[in-house]
């Protein structure tokens, strides 16, 4: 028998000195003599004798009697089995599931004499919603194997909301008992067989009658989820079904037998969500609200038209009466769950065990070693903190990537203004230039024209002679004051504020603008 690795209380991390035995959590003060199973989340609890003890090299002697239940924070052991259908604690053994890369203690969980882990793996992806998953492979002495594995998570959506960016994996929503068939026909495809259902029987722990307190764990879990990415909100709908079927293998090389057991649970949300869970009064408001925020780009401008696609599809989905019988959550019986235009449904396969065993060995492994595994398997909570821990660093990294962006928008659109004003600016200068070139040449012409003719005719011919050299015309504004005009212009044009332009093949700037008459 393994010794504790973790407290099954509060999940620190235990110290392991040869000889000595551990009999009190160093971290929350808990007793551990005797501790086989825990009352945690699933509620089953799993105890040792006073013999186990002795045979750990625990002390016997302890306080309470051996069959008396000793309650402490979160743990509780007697000589009571785990389920009704579970073996005696005499005949159970604590093991620890380390990683066989790392070492890392995975999992505890109490098996028959005769059973030991095989194997264990700890398994990391880049998916918020399933970040790290564990499997764990027990073996038994008549060449039986149970194979676990913690959760496979999958991503379901409508017909507007399928067209958005996910880590998860898409898959549509199977009901339990087709996802219990799709990893017996997996574990089955593996020895060259095919697997055949024979029977349909509860899942093999109290998660099989707690069903309203599993549904509420799955939407703490989902609001926990929200919360990490910056939303107070729940979901809209929750799933949870478990469930345990029995096969026959056909085609395999020794007459073997197989049972699945699995629950499947999710959460359903809408992408335009968010304003329901704001209140019934500024539901419109923040959907609008959620919509501009998205389509200025902040976010992206896609996740915009989606709101706006989600609006027409709701519009055209008006009217439509669909009368089909109805199973269980309200979906047509054996069909995927029902989802609208812009719904996702973020589903799991969790806690799935898979158990192969030699024909007429299965019941026995079942209602002993399965049942046992079922009911006191606990992970390592700090695989749950680590969780925890790299989805908030997912969310932080998206922020910054998402800051990084505006950032990056900020600068581009600052770079665009300044080179924009810089060309206003030489183009203004080069103008101001031209004029005061011209009106000094003006002034200069005007002045020996005066200096060379003194009768009237002479300086207006002068004057005209200044002006075809230059290559303008004279134009008189309405207040009566003069100005010139590029001679390419046949028509000159002012407005409101007294900007002057010149116009050539009966082109007219249109309204603002008034005709100025020629000298």
């Amino acid at each position: 028998m393994s010794d504790l690795r973790f407290c099954p209380a509060c999940g620190a991390q235990l110290p392991r000195v040869a000889g000595v035995p551990v009999r009190f959590c160093p971290g929350c003060g808990v007793r551990l003599e005797g501790v086989v199973g825990y009352s945690g989340a699933v509620g089953a609890t799993d105890g040792a004798t006073a013999d186990d003890d002795a045979d750990e090299g625990g002390d016997p002697s302890v306080d309470a009697p051996a069959d008396a239940p000793v309650e402490t924070a979160g743990v509780a052991s007697s000589r009571g089995a785990a389920t009704t259908d579970a073996p005696h604690i005499g005949d159970l053994e604590l093991h620890a599931a380390c990683d066989t890369s790392g070492g890392q203690a995975l999992a505890q969980v109490t098996l028959p004499r005769g059973w030991h882990i095989e194997e264990a793996h700890l398994e990391r992806s880049g998916s918020f919603d399933c970040p790290i998953s564990v499997g764990v492979t027990a073996a038994g002495p008549m060449g039986e194997r149970i194979m676990y594995r913690s959760e496979l998570c999958y991503v379901d959506a409508g017909a507007v909301a399928k067209r958005i960016p996910t880590q998860t994996e898409r898959k549509v929503f199977v009901h339990v008992e087709a996802a219990c068939d799709e990893l017996a026909q997996a574990c089955a495809a593996r020895l060259g067989a095919r697997a055949e259902v024979v029977a349909e029987q509860p899942y093999p722990s109290s998660a099989a009658v707690d069903i309203e307190r599993e549904r509420a764990r799955v939407k703490r879990e989902a609001a926990n989820d929200f919360a990490i990415q910056g939303f107070s909100m729940e979901p809209s709908d929750v799933v949870y079904e478990c469930r345990m079927r029995r096969y026959r293998l056909t085609g395999a090389p020794v007459p073997t037998e197989l049972a699945v057991a699995a629950k499947v649970e999710g959460y359903m949300f809408s992408i335009g969500g968010v304003a329901g869970s704001m209140g019934k009064g500024v539901a419109a408001g923040a959907e609008a609200l959620l919509g501009a925020g998205l389509s200025s780009g902040l976010i992206g401008g896609v996740l915009g038209k989606r709101l706006r696609e989600r609006q027409a599809a709701a519009a055209a989905g008006q009217g439509v009466a669909q009368e089909q019988p109805t199973g269980r959550d309200g979906c047509p019986d054996g069909a995927s769950f029902e989802l609208g235009a812009a719904d996702l449904l973020q589903w799991r396969i969790r806690d799935s065990f898979c158990l192969v065993a030699p024909e007429g060995r299965l019941d026995e492994a079942a209602t002993t070693a399965l049942a046992s595994m079922a009911s006191t398997l606990r992970l390592n909570p700090a695989i749950a903190r680590e969780a925890s821990a790299q989805k908030q660093q997912m969310v932080l990294e998206q922020r910054q990537r998402t800051q990084m962006n505006i950032a990056q928008q900020q600068q581009q659109f600052a770079a665009w203004q300044q080179m924009h004003a810089s060309q206003q600016a030489a183009f203004d200068s080069y103008q101001q230039a031209w004029f005061d070139r011209s009106d000094r040449q003006h002034a200069a012409n005007m002045a020996a024209s005066a200096a060379n003719f003194s009768s009237a005719g002479v300086g207006t011919g002068a004057a005209s002679y200044s002006d075809a050299i230059r290559g303008v015309n004279h134009y008189v504004r309405p207040d009566g004051t003069d100005v010139e005009v590029s001679v390419m212009a046949d028509q000159a044009w002012v407005n409101g504020s007294g900007d002057v332009i010149g116009t050539r093949d009966g082109f007219e700037p249109g309204f603002g603008w008034t005709e100025l008459p020629r000298q």
